[in-house]
Formats: C-alpha cells, sequence, structure tokens
C-alpha cells in the first residue's frame, strides 16, 4: 500500500524535500504561500484546494500532475514542464509562466487575468472557461490548441504565423486571401 506523504510549510521559508522528490504525492488544502520549489520532481503531484500565491516554481517536473481548486496567484512558473497536466478551477490571476512546455495539458475554469505567458508551448492544449482579461502572449507555440467557449473581445494578434487559424471554422488564412484577391487591402480594411 503507498504511503501519501504529508509536508508541513512555513509561510515565507523555503520548502525542504527529500532528495528523491515526490510524484504521486498530494497536498490537499495546504498553505503553499511564498514556497519555492527549485529542481524538483513533481510530476503526477496533486494540489487540491492549496494556497501557492506568490510560489516560486524553478526548473520544476510538472508534468501528468493536477491542480484543482487551488491559488497561484502571483507565482512565477519557469524551466519547467507542465505536459499532461490537468488544472480546473485555479486562480492564476498576475502569474508568469517563462519557457515552460505545457504541451497536452488541459485548464478549465481558469483566471488568468493579467497573466503573461513568455517563450511557452501550448501544443495541443485545451483551454475551457478561462478569463484571459489583459493577458500577454509572447514567443507562444500554440500549434493545435483548441480554444473553447473563452471571451477573446479586443484581442490582438500581431506578428504572428496564422496559417492554419480557424476562428467559428473558418480559415483566417483562405479569408484574407480571398479579400487580397478582390483587392480589398486588409491594412485599409479597419478605416
Amino acid at each position: 500500500m503507498n504511503e501519501i506523504k504529508q509536508y508541513e510549510h512555513v509561510v515565507g521559508e523555503m520548502l525542504k524535500l527529500s532528495e528523491d522528490s515526490m510524484p504521486d504525492s498530494v497536498f490537499d488544502t495546504v498553505n503553499l504561500e511564498r514556497a519555492e520549489f527549485r529542481n524538483v520532481n513533481l510530476s503526477t503531484v496533486v494540489f487540491e484546494k492549496a494556497n501557492m500565491e506568490c510560489a516560486v516554481f524553478n526548473d520544476v517536473d510538472l508534468n501528468c500532475c493536477a491542480f484543482d481548486n487551488a491559488y497561484l496567484d502571483n507565482s512565477t512558473i519557469s524551466e519547467a514542464s507542465f505536459a499532461n497536466a490537468v488544472i480546473e478551477n485555479v486562480n492564476m490571476e498576475r502569474t508568469k509562466f517563462n519557457s515552460l512546455n505545457m504541451s497536452r495539458a488541459s485548464f478549465k475554469g481558469i483566471n488568468f487575468k493579467e497573466t503573461v505567458f513568455e517563450e511557452v508551448s501550448l501544443d495541443d492544449s485545451r483551454l475551457n472557461f478561462s478569463d484571459m482579461m489583459h493577458a500577454s502572449f509572447e514567443k507562444i507555440v500554440l500549434n493545435d490548441t483548441k480554444f473553447t467557449d473563452c471571451d477573446m473581445h479586443n484581442v490582438q494578434i500581431e506578428d504572428c504565423d496564422i496559417t492554419g487559424l480557424k476562428i467559428n471554422g473558418i480559415d483566417i488564412c483562405s479569408l484574407f486571401k480571398a479579400l487580397e484577391e478582390k483587392g480589398i487591402n486588409i491594412e485599409e480594411f479597419e478605416k
């Protein structure tokens, strides 16, 4: 029988982890505010109802982990892998994601307000029922990513490769090409 590992943490102090890291552990209803996770394997770990506001995750393996009803506001997650993670009902407002692999991750009911995504791969990820108001995406890979039922009004897409981009089933590149063939200058279109 697998034993569930228990972890205690004092707010503001660096989290002390064993050398074997902690795959398959569960953090349920814990306060990990300002915790620092560095060079650690957190793959398959479950964070449920955990407060991780202002936490730092650096060079962390978060593959196949799960976050449910957790708080990650103002956290920083960099040089990490989130591949195949399942994140539901999590507040990630003003979180900074930098140099991450979030391929095939599933996000549902996430508050991404004012969140910064920089050099992040979201290949084949799913983002459902998420609020991205004032979020920023720079140098992002979104190949085969699907956005469903998201509020995206006032979204600006600049200097991006939009080959194959579809909005409500309409191929945007084909639409632009058809407009150009009819002599409609896309840059003049807004005027």
